[in-house]
Order: structure tokens, then sequence, then C-alpha cells
């Protein structure tokens, strides 16, 4: 894979861009483990059970390996929710939705205030708003929360549309994902670019109608 930066791409008779958020527009490892370890001091705290870190990260990794594969390929499939209700109905707690609530809540709030976005792609975004090239992004998750990581990296107004695997019932690399983005925008497969760091979600699927593509992966 051939990572390329933002300010190489070019933008010479493009017309639109797709583009990827996680590890695109920020850097989504150091985020996910913070939240993840938040959640894990809630959790020795609140339900009183003395773990390491590795084995509760290793429990709640096989829940969300199962919902994923049970629910793949709608956006639901990677909801951390059913990961924690999983982890927290097997220890048979009294209303396990109610904690798994609780955790989803701590966690994606913990990763989103961490979250740091990258100057480089900040900067290709107002680039394509000074050039009245319109952005959609196009992201394997449920949508609510893509909203809210976009509006904490202060890019909601760089923007134009979002497309989620959430909304399409599909995930990346579908055809369906870039087909629904390309008909938000109005466009045709060779007026865009698509932008990300997944070779085979991002670059393979979006090659896959012949569209044009750039291969970065923010770093940490």
């Amino acid at each position: 894979m051939n990572n390329i930066i933002f300010p190489k791409i070019n933008l010479n008779n493009i017309k639109g861009v797709l583009i990827d958020i996680d590890n695109t527009l920020y850097p989504y490892d150091p985020s996910h483990q913070a939240a993840i370890r938040t959640c894990y001091y809630a959790y020795v705290k609140i339900i009183k059970k003395q773990i390491s870190f590795e084995e509760f990260y290793k429990q709640y990794r096989a829940k969300r390996m199962q919902v994923t594969a049970r629910l793949r390929p709608q956006g639901s499939c990677r909801s951390r929710l059913f990961a924690f209700q999983a982890l927290f109905e097997d220890m048979n707690l009294p209303s396990a939705f109610n904690y798994a609530l609780k955790f989803e809540t701590l966690y994606w709030e913990t990763l989103i205030n961490t979250m740091k976005r990258s100057d480089d792609a900040y900067h290709f975004l107002l680039s394509c708003n000074e050039k009245s090239i319109p952005v959609c992004a196009v992201s394997d998750m449920q949508a609510h929360f893509q909203i809210k990581k976009l509006q904490a990296l202060g890019l909601e107004r760089l923007i134009n549309y979002l497309v989620t695997s959430e909304e399409v019932g599909s995930e990346k690399p579908s055809k369906n994902m870039f087909l629904t983005a390309l008909q938000k925008l109005s466009l045709d497969f060779n007026d865009v670019i698509m932008i990300g760091d997944d070779e085979s979600k991002d670059i393979q699927g979006a090659k896959s109608l012949g569209i044009i593509t750039a291969t970065v992966r923010v770093e940490n």
C-alpha cells in the first residue's frame, strides 16, 4: 500500500471528494485506547471485580467480534452497546442493558473528547471548500456517532454529505456505499476521488467502480 499525504493529492479535474473518517481525518487508535481504558477503570470500580486490563479487553473484543459477525453488514454490527450488553449478560448482572448504556456512553464520550484532528486533513478540506468541490464522508458506522465526531473535529461545515453503513445497509467495499455518495453529490464515478486508509474497503471498493483513489492514513 502506497500511502500519500493530503498536500500531494491532485484535485485537477475533480468535481467531488469521497473521504473516509476514522484514521483518515484523525488517528482512531489513540482515542480508542483511551476510551477502552476509561471503561476498564469504570468496570473495576462499578462492577467491583478485579481483572487485568488485558483480560477485560480480550473479553470485550470477543463480544465485539460476535456482534459484528451476527449483524454484518448493517451499521449496528459496529455497536459498542450490544458488545457491552453481551459482556454484562454473561456475568448475569440484573438489567445488564443499563450497564451497557452507561459504558457505551462512557466509551464514546472519551473517544470523542480525546480525538485530535489531522491538520493536513483540515487544510485539505478547506482547500476543497475554497475550490467549491463538495465533499461526502463515507464511513462504516452508525450515523450519529460519525456526526458527533465531525462536529468535535470542527469539520462539519467542510463536509457537505455523509454516507454511513447504517444508512445504506451494507459496509465498504460494497458498491452501494459509493453509489449512494455519488447520488448525493449528483456526480459520476469519473468525476470524483475516494480518499481513505483501508486498502480493501476504501481503495479497492472505490476502484471496483472505476473511481480514482488516494490512500491516506494519518499518523498518531
